[in-house]
């Protein structure tokens, strides 16, 4: 059986893929939280409630967590559905030619050479010659080099190659395994940092320089606080008080990354390389705000902080939510400006994250609920209102990078990633 149709709660990892496929579709056509209406439909017609859905989803979760290469079958078969449903709604450009040589017939030699078989075997195979054939390459090279990866052309173009070239799945999942363990980096897990955050390794992570695995390690230090109330001990509470410390700086002063906020061009006609490197940078941002506050809110209500520490704690909320506002307003302003599908996607997801982190941050502090640690004298000792700060992601945008990782790996896989260039984590 192929192990993309064992089943889980009922559910396969096909089933899997339509589902976060027609999610992500939603999201971009409405935007965040217009898409929820018509995703609860969709997973009412799949026999699915939100909370079924979430069980479904993490439990598959976790099994390719521990299984890479099914992960990476799974986000590979993921891709190529969504390359699919894109070319439905697009025109036939297969047939389209340049000196005798049709898209298909461009895309089967060019997949075919890569086995190492004679270029002119197959340019005549196809009835070309090879004047043709390099006429016709040359001309579909410089069109391919003008097209939007989300062009009929180029979209066509990679299923095309995939039909003729026999290595090209193994080729395709390798990728995928690639770019799930950047994705994984990107998510304060990589370069060996994959391992549970525990007491024992915790110093590893407070101290890399890798601003999100630091933060990290601040959710998880805070939630073994959470989790062992009746073994706290000294050695415990200084930790949190690491982590405490570190969400404060990091709710302060961000992650120092420019962002968009040093675009100076127009967005469509930035080089990819150097808008998806721009992109990064303003998600590290984004997210390491998103990231520290929620743990932070979490422990003002464990008997951890002195008073002096939740107000402190609330200051640094309320001046993350002052450097996320011009923020988000120049993701909006680029938002409007570009014309690029590609770029408008990343945008939106980015819009969203945004509008829903100061929403949530707002929350959070007209929902504060502090209670004080039970002996004053044991309390660690009050972090200053002004003390500096860092950033990474957060629970929150955890599982928003999860749920959307998809994103983040397609854009990196061989034929796909050069079509759809989705992500991110």
């Amino acid at each position: 059986m192929d192990p993309l149709d064992e089943q889980k709660n009922g559910y396969s990892l096909k089933d899997v893929a339509e589902i976060m496929n027609r999610m992500s579709v939603l999201k971009t056509e409405h935007g965040e939280p217009g898409y929820k209406e018509p995703f609860q439909q969709f997973l009412r017609s799949k026999g699915l409630t939100e909370n079924t859905w979430a069980q479904v989803y993490n439990d598959w979760h976790q099994t390719m967590e521990n299984d890479p290469a099914l992960g990476a079958k799974f986000h590979t078969y993921m891709g190529q559905a969504r390359q699919r449903e894109m070319m439905a709604k697009q025109p036939d450009v297969s047939g389209e030619a340049f000196d005798g040589v049709t898209l298909e017939k461009y895309a089967k030699i060019s997949a075919q050479i890569q086995t190492g078989a004679a270029p002119e075997q197959l340019v005549a195979g196809e009835g070309l010659t090879m004047e043709q054939w390099q006429k016709g390459q040359a001309a579909w090279v410089d069109k391919m080099s003008s097209c939007s990866p989300t062009d009929p052309i180029m979209i066509q173009y990679g299923q095309l190659y995939q039909k003729w070239s026999p290595n090209q799945q193994a080729s395709m999942e390798a990728g995928t395994e690639a770019a799930l363990a950047d994705a994984a980096r990107q998510q304060g897990r990589g370069d060996g940092m994959a391992k549970e955050v525990t007491q024992d390794n915790f110093a590893e992570f407070i101290g890399h320089e890798d601003i999100r695995v630091r933060v990290r390690g601040v959710r998880e230090m805070i939630r073994i606080w959470e989790l062992n109330w009746n073994d706290r001990d000294e050695r415990m509470r200084q930790q949190t008080q690491q982590a405490y410390d570190e969400g404060v700086k990091v709710l302060n002063e961000g992650s120092g990354q420019q962002g968009l906020m040093a675009l100076a061009e127009a967005v469509d006609a930035m080089d990819i390389h150097k808008w998806s490197a721009m992109i990064e940078e303003e998600q590290t941002q984004q997210g390491a705000a998103d990231m520290v506050y929620g743990p932070l809110k979490d422990l003002a209500g464990e008997k951890f902080m002195t008073p002096q520490q939740s107000d402190a704690a609330q200051a640094a909320i309320r001046k993350a939510l002052e450097r996320i506002a011009p923020r988000a307003a120049k993701v909006q302003g680029a938002f409007d400006e570009a014309t690029d599908e590609l770029k408008k996607t990343q945008l939106r997801q980015l819009i969203d994250d945004y509008r829903e982190t100061q929403n949530d941050m707002q929350e959070a502090l007209d929902d504060w609920d502090y209670e004080g640690p039970e002996e004053e004298s044991s309390a660690a000792p009050a972090a200053s209102p002004g003390a500096p700060a860092a950033t990474a992601p957060s629970s929150s945008l955890s599982t928003k990078k999860e749920d959307d990782g998809f994103m983040a790996v397609l854009k990196k896989l061989p034929i796909i990633g050069q079509i759809l260039r989705l992500l991110g984590l």
